[in-house]
């Protein structure tokens, strides 16, 4: 019944024309494929004592979200196929506060592998709140709204010779808010990588990427052009611990500022109880903000193994913004899960939030939240 009610027809219409565009050139194929699917089904119950960061006038909200997931993933010869349909179910304390949700995603893909490489496609369609998303992406808080995303992407890779490899990723995306304190906008992306095997340990690489920030017709913010070449090194320190150095320069035109730093590293570990990584980097994104915006970003997880059916894991986050409002957003998050048995898993997490900006006062949220998942991995 909830689906029913959620995937109303005009989204459905969208999902079709992406089926089509997919799966027509290989509909045969994809008739003969081998299918396997996966189901989840997680369930929450969270209290956030200041969902919209407001420094002086908090309001508290109690959340209940349902969000079902359904994967298909066929195989035939080279060609994989890629199906998923989900939805998003919120219901809130105060529907003036955080708005009652029921937001789609649909995922679709197609993958061929080659002799020497692969090539394919993607298309997907994901509605969230922009207190999740817009946040995350900048640090910018926005009233409870609605972020659309429409993209389709391609992508491609070719082995030149034995150890060097070359790739490209391009992507077209959409992204439209029902909010006015936010910009909606397209962007054109495409990434071109060339990567060289320098041993069994080491792999070297160098990218360029180019993207187009167009927008909306009557938006007070111009277009403009983000080009940014990088270099950089994967390392395999051993057959659990891993990481990946790289540097580079951005460039955004219109702006009349020169080139900035971009970079970053990345470290993982995974052992028989331990699991940690972390990640630290300067980048450029688009945003509703107003065009690109530079983030500096600091990300690190660990989570333990207590025994085969309990886990325990603490991450933390730190984001500096420098857009339109430049602001500063801290989290720390301190979980534990529980297998009560092989279909369903418990979860209990605490979150911290802090956000800083300049001219008003610091502002913060505690989000404390239970979490009761099903999931079935050939339902």
């Amino acid at each position: 019944m909830i689906l029913r009610n959620v995937i109303h027809l005009p989204l459905l219409h969208r999902v079709g024309i992406a089926t089509a565009i997919l799966t027509l050139p290989h509909s045969g194929v994809a008739y003969a494929a081998t299918w396997q699917s996966a189901v989840a089904l997680p369930m929450t119950v969270e209290h956030d004592t200041n969902p919209l960061l407001n420094p002086g006038n908090q309001k508290a909200v109690t959340r209940t979200i349902i969000a079902p997931d359904v994967t298909l993933l066929g195989t035939s010869g080279a060609d994989e196929f890629r199906f998923g349909l989900g939805v998003n179910v919120e219901r809130s304390s105060d529907p003036d506060i955080v708005l009652d949700r029921e937001d789609p995603r649909v995922l679709l893909g197609w993958q061929r592998e080659t002799e020497k490489g692969a090539f394919g496609l993607a298309a997907k369609y994901v509605e969230t709140s922009t207190l999740s998303t817009t946040v995350l992406d900048t640090g910018v808080v926005a009233p409870d709204g609605t972020q659309k995303l429409y993209s389709l992407a391609g992508n491609w890779k070719t082995a030149l010779t034995e150890r060097s490899t070359l790739a490209n990723d391009t992507e077209y995306a959409s992204v439209n808010y029902d909010i006015d304190t936010l910009t909606s906008y397209d962007e054109l992306a495409t990434r071109f990588t060339w990567s060289y095997a320098w041993s069994e340990r080491t792999e070297l690489f160098t990218r360029f990427g180019v993207r187009h920030y167009e927008p909306e017709s009557d938006a007070v913010v111009e277009s403009s052009d983000s080009y940014t070449p990088t270099v950089g090194v994967n390392y395999q320190f051993s057959e659990r611990f891993k990481g990946s150095l790289y540097a580079g320069v951005n460039k955004v035109s219109g702006t009349g500022d020169g080139p900035t730093g971009q970079g970053g590293v990345t470290l993982q570990y995974t052992g028989e109880r331990v699991e940690t990584s972390f990640d630290a980097s300067r980048g450029t994104v688009a945003s509703g903000d107003g065009g690109f915006n530079e983030v500096d970003d600091v990300r690190g997880v660990w989570s333990y193994s207590i025994d085969e059916l309990s886990r325990t894991g603490f991450d933390a986050s730190w984001q500096d913004s420098k857009g339109q409002i430049p602001n500063t957003l801290r989290q720390y998050g301190v979980w534990a899960s529980r297998e009560l048995s092989p279909f369903w898993v418990a979860r209990l997490s605490f979150t911290y939030k802090e956000r800083q900006q300049d001219g008003l006062q610091d502002a913060n949220a505690n989000i404390i939240g239970m979490t009761l998942t099903y999931s079935h991995p050939d339902f």
